[in-house]
C-alpha cells in the first residue's frame, strides 16, 4: 500500500486531521510544565495585606439600657463580653477584646461605650446611658411575622464593638426600614446599601 492510496483513504474518512493531534499533546505536555514554572516564579506586585471592597458607615449609637447579664468567654488571648440588656430596642452589645484580665476588658469596654471608667458600670441591674460610634459593615434584618419582631444584627468594623442586636416590635418591611434608619441614624442611600433583609413566617 503506498503513501498516497494511504492519504487518500485517511482524507475520505475525515481522520486526516487527527493526526496533528499526538504531535500537539507532546508539545504540550514537553513545554507546559515549564511555561507553568515561568509564570509561577514571576514577581508581582501586590498589597502586603488583603483588602476586600467594604464600605462602611459611621453611626452614633444611644440609648438608656440597663445591664441584665454580663457574659465572659476568655479565648487565647481574647476576651469575648456579651452586654445583655432590658427597656430599649438594642438588646445585646458583643465584645472581643484583647485582655484576659477581667477588670481591664470592663474598664476598655466603658470607655469604648462612653460611660464611666468605674468596672462597676458593668455589673449587672446597672443603668446606663451607652453611647458610641459603630463603623457599619453589614446590617441583617430577620422579620419574624409569627412573633411580630424584627431581630437586627449590626456587624461592625470597630476595635471591640464587633456586633450590636436589636428587637424591633414590627413586621411590615416600610416600618422596618423606617426604624433602622431612626435607631441607627442612616439615610435611606446607607440603609439600601448596608441592610439585607430576611422574612421567617
Amino acid at each position: 500500500m503506498s503513501l498516497s492510496h494511504l492519504l487518500q483513504k485517511l482524507h475520505s474518512s475525515k481522520l486526516e486531521y487527527l493526526l496533528p493531534l499526538p504531535l500537539l499533546l507532546i508539545a504540550f505536555g514537553l513545554g507546559g510544565e515549564s511555561l507553568t514554572n515561568l509564570l509561577l516564579s514571576r514577581s508581582y506586585p501586590t498589597l502586603d495585606k488583603l483588602q476586600a471592597d467594604t464600605q462602611t458607615v459611621k453611626v452614633q449609637v444611644a440609648a438608656n439600657v440597663v445591664v441584665t447579664e454580663v457574659e465572659i468567654e476568655k479565648e487565647q488571648e481574647f476576651t469575648e463580653v456579651e452586654l445583655k440588656t432590658a427597656n430599649s430596642v438594642l438588646k445585646k452589645l458583643t465584645f472581643k477584646v484583647p485582655v484576659t484580665e477581667l477588670s481591664k476588658a470592663k474598664a476598655i469596654i466603658a470607655k469604648e461605650l462612653g460611660v464611666s471608667g468605674e468596672v462597676e458600670t458593668l455589673q449587672a441591674d446597672t443603668q446606663m446611658q451607652v453611647r458610641s460610634t459603630v463603623q457599619v459593615l453589614g446590617i441583617l434584618a430577620e422579620i419574624e411575622k409569627k412573633q411580630e419582631i424584627t431581630k437586627i444584627e449590626v456587624n461592625t468594623a470597630n476595635s471591640i464593638l464587633k456586633k450590636l442586636e436589636f428587637e424591633l416590635p414590627v413586621t411590615e418591611f416600610s416600618s422596618v426600614k423606617a426604624m433602622i434608619t431612626q435607631e441607627l441614624g442612616l439615610s435611606r442611600e446607607d440603609a439600601r446599601m448596608l441592610v439585607s433583609y430576611r422574612v421567617k413566617n
